[in-house]
Formats: C-alpha cells, sequence, structure tokens
C-alpha cells in the first residue's frame, strides 16, 4: 500500500463536453436528431415538421411553433438550392475529367479554376457528346483561346458554373497578372463554342 499522499490518486470531477454544434452540411431536421425524433429525409415537410415539434413540446397554433416553421421552411429551401448548385458543379467536374468530384462547391470552383478547358468547346462537347480537351500547356491554350472563334464573353457566363473555367489571358502564365489591383477586364479568357447562349448552362 502507498502511503505515500503526494503519490495518492485523487479523484477528479468529471469533465463534461459541451455538445458540439452540428456541421454546416448538416439539414436543419438532422440538428434536432435525438432519441425522441429521427429525421426522414424523404418525409414530405409537414409530416417531418409536425414530428420535430412533437419532439420539441411546441404547441400548434402557438408563436413558438409558427417561428420554428418558418425557420424550418427558409432553411429547407436554401438547402435544395445548394444542392441544385453543388450537383450543377459536380456534374461539370466530371465532363472536364475531375471524377470524382468534390463534395463542396468551393472545392469543386476551385478544381475548375485550375482546369484548362475551352468553354466553347465544351459547349460543342456537351451537344455531340464528345469529350472534351483537357488542356496541360498554358501558352497553347491561350493561343487557341484567343482566337476569335474560340471565345466567349465574360458577361456571358457571369452567375453560371461555366464561369469558374475563365482564365485570365491577359498574361502568357497563368494567374500572373490577378494579381493587379484595377487590372482591366476585358482581357479575361473567354473559352469557346460557337453562338450557342451561355444561359443553356443556368
Amino acid at each position: 500500500m502507498n502511503d505515500n499522499p503526494e503519490q495518492q490518486h485523487v479523484p477528479q470531477d468529471p469533465v463534461i463536453a459541451e455538445p458540439l454544434p452540428p456541421p454546416a452540411s448538416q439539414s436543419h431536421f438532422a440538428k434536432y436528431e435525438s432519441a425522441d425524433f429521427t429525421p426522414d429525409d424523404n418525409a414530405p415537410f409537414e409530416s417531418e415538421f409536425a414530428s420535430l415539434a412533437s419532439s420539441q413540446s411546441w404547441v400548434p397554433g402557438s408563436q413558438e411553433y409558427s417561428r420554428h416553421r418558418t425557420i424550418a421552411l427558409l432553411e429547407s429551401s436554401e438547402e435544395e438550392a445548394i444542392e441544385i448548385r453543388r450537383n450543377g458543379y459536380q456534374a461539370l467536374c466530371r465532363e472536364v475529367g475531375i471524377d470524382p468530384p468534390p463534395f463542396k462547391i468551393g472545392e469543386c470552383k476551385n478544381r475548375l479554376k485550375n482546369t484548362l478547358v475551352n468553354i466553347v468547346d465544351l459547349i460543342d462537347a456537351q451537344r455531340t457528346g464528345k469529350r472534351v480537351e483537357v488542356w496541360k500547356d498554358f501558352a497553347s491554350f491561350r493561343k487557341y483561346t484567343l482566337l476569335p472563334e474560340h471565345r466567349i464573353s465574360k458577361e456571358d457566363v457571369k452567375g453560371t458554373e461555366l464561369a469558374s473555367l475563365l482564365q485570365d489571358l491577359r498574361s502568357d502564365r497563368p494567374g500572373r497578372e490577378r494579381k493587379r489591383i484595377g487590372a482591366d477586364k476585358r482581357g479575361w479568357g473567354l473559352l469557346s463554342s460557337g453562338n450557342r447562349p451561355a444561359k443553356s448552362w443556368e
């Protein structure tokens, strides 16, 4: 038996960990998952919210019930919009050879930005079902894309997934001119595909 008080074990109070916040990618209903509520992504909204409200003791018709219902509706709508955008970016990634594509939209954009693909050619490939060429040499890509028939206006693809493929062609090396503050935007690389409007990609 150890009689040295300095070496005797002194029990400590248990440390109670604070619950971690749900990840940003988690659905609104999944944030409330518990023994009393199991979220079902395939359930209709009203049915799912009724189950959630019952587990949280939110009384139908009360201000609390109405407030949480509004929040759930808005967040569910936003989640659906994000999912649609994610699917669009992931589909574009696959078309240019990034497969499997990243899960996050931001990561998809970064991968696409570092992929040299002529937009006009990409749209043609979409029409014909052929594989679009992915360029390795920026100088060759720049020379090809600066030809009038291989260009598309930056404004035409603004707000679409295709905008992630735009390259700055004011320099003979990728990225060098992007650091210039207030630089003229007229030299932005505009990738090819005939006269088909870019809005078909929205």
